[in-house]
C-alpha cells in the first residue's frame, strides 16, 4: 500500500512538474511516458488510451482526468479496471470487442512491453475467443468479457500488463532525482 501511494505521489508531483499547464495533448502525453518511435498498432493503442483518458473529450488530458486515471490504474478495484479495460479495448464504441479490436491491442501491448510469446497475437486472440465468448458471436459483450477476464488467468495477466505503470513511475523518479 506504501509504494502505491508513493507511485501516486510520484505521478500526480511528475504531472504538475512536466505540464504546468495542467493540461496534456497527445503529442505530450506520448513524451510524458517515453513513448516514441512505436509501431502503428502501439500507436493507435496510445492514442486510445489518451481518448479513454480523456474524459471530457476536449483533446487534452487535464490534471484531474490523469489523477482519475492514476487512481483506477494503481488503487482499483478489480471490477473497475475491467470495465475500464472494455472501454478502451471497444475501440469503435459499440459496446462489444470484435476480434481486430482485441487483435491489434494485443499486437500494440507486446510491441510496447516488448517481451518475447509462446504465441503469436493471432493465436493468444483466438484462444481467448474461444474461452470467454460464451454465445460464440464473435464479439465480447462487457459480461462476457468481465466474467471471461476473472476466469482465465493468463488474459487478465495481459490486461493488467497493459497498463502496467512500474516502469514508467521508475522512469519518471529517476528524471526528477538527476535533475
Amino acid at each position: 500500500m506504501i509504494y502505491k501511494q508513493w507511485r501516486f505521489t510520484t505521478g500526480t508531483r511528475s504531472f504538475m512538474t512536466e505540464c504546468p499547464s495542467g493540461q496534456l495533448t497527445l503529442h505530450e502525453f506520448k513524451q510524458f511516458f517515453g513513448l516514441r518511435g512505436l509501431s502503428g498498432d502501439a500507436n493507435s493503442y496510445i492514442e486510445q488510451m489518451f481518448r479513454t483518458f480523456d474524459m471530457n473529450k476536449d483533446g487534452y488530458i487535464d490534471f484531474m482526468e490523469y489523477v482519475a486515471a492514476l487512481s483506477l490504474v494503481l488503487r482499483g478495484k478489480i471490477e473497475q479496471k475491467l470495465r475500464w479495460y472494455f472501454k478502451l479495448y471497444d475501440v469503435d464504441g459499440n459496446g462489444c470487442i470484435d476480434r481486430h479490436e482485441l487483435l491489434n491491442i494485443i499486437k500494440a501491448v507486446r510491441a510496447i512491453n516488448g517481451c518475447d510469446h509462446d504465441t503469436t497475437a493471432e493465436e493468444f486472440t483466438n484462444r481467448v475467443f474461444d474461452k470467454i465468448d460464451v454465445n460464440g458471436d464473435g464479439e465480447l459483450s462487457l459480461e462476457e468479457f468481465v466474467e471471461g477476464a476473472r476466469k482465465d488467468e493468463e488474459f487478465m495477466d495481459v490486461m493488467m500488463k497493459s497498463l502496467d505503470l512500474t516502469h514508467i513511475m521508475t522512469m519518471i523518479n529517476n528524471r526528477r532525482h538527476s535533475v
